[in-house]
């Protein structure tokens, strides 16, 4: 049609023109592989099951700006050491993953409590005592859980992290209590000092989370350690 409109000598921007269309045409009409459907890589950001954003500190279940999810604001304990190793445990529900003491905040819990009593409760660490309170990081990290866990069930997109860091003066492992402590169950077989490549590598499905602790929380750990 185009070509009949403008007489047998088309000039060359409308056979692009012509030919560009046909491909997109071509493009879109094309049925969808399943390698793209199931392969996290290719998928948006927001849909990825570790997918992670910033925010500024809210308690309230707020809609996600992308996906219109609640996220559950949940509370983390980051217990570093003299090296700037970061003390973390190994799951009992999934070995060989390996994560840092965590949970949901309580109705009218503030964030630092929240982290203090999870410390406590999965690895027996009091604050004061065992460890030193060091700083409430100002930004969240959010992540999206993957469907079918008890936290879409509830109707949470994901989790809303609220970060504290405290520093261990000691220069061993301390010592633990991981039976489960304030009438929690046991979250973890065992803890060790990681570095943070090692963390990262230990626990795939929140590398991005960690990745994005690491860039807020390492300013925080050099600043205090060089004050030692």
């Amino acid at each position: 049609w185009l070509l009949s409109c403008m007489g047998r000598r088309a000039p060359s921007f409308a056979l692009a023109s012509l030919s560009l269309s046909l491909s997109l045409l071509s493009a879109t009409s094309r049925p969808t592989s399943a390698a793209f459907l199931t392969s996290p890589h290719q998928l948006p950001a927001f849909q990825r099951p570790n997918s992670v954003e910033l925010r500024k500190p809210s308690l309230a279940m707020s809609s996600s700006a992308e996906g219109g999810g609640k996220y559950r604001p949940c509370a983390g304990a980051l217990v570093f050491n003299k090296e700037k190793k970061v003390l973390c445990g190994n799951r009992m529900d999934v070995p060989g993953s390996w994560q840092l003491p965590q949970g949901g905040i309580d109705e009218g819990e503030e964030p630092a409590a929240g982290a203090r009593r999870e410390l406590y409760e999965e690895m027996g660490l009091k604050c004061p005592g065992d460890v030193v309170s060091v700083k409430t990081l100002d930004e969240t990290i959010s992540y999206d859980v993957p469907p079918g866990t008890w936290l879409e069930k509830q109707g949470f997109a994901g989790q809303r992290m609220h970060w504290t860091i405290y520093f261990y003066p000691g220069s061993d492992l301390p010592k633990v209590d991981l039976s489960g402590l304030g009438g929690e169950k046991p979250e973890f077989t065992e803890v060790q000092w990681m570095s943070w490549p090692e963390l990262l590598a230990a626990n795939e499905f929140k590398r991005a989370l960690n990745e994005k602790l690491q860039r807020l929380a390492e300013p925080v750990i050099d600043a205090y350690t060089a004050s030692l």
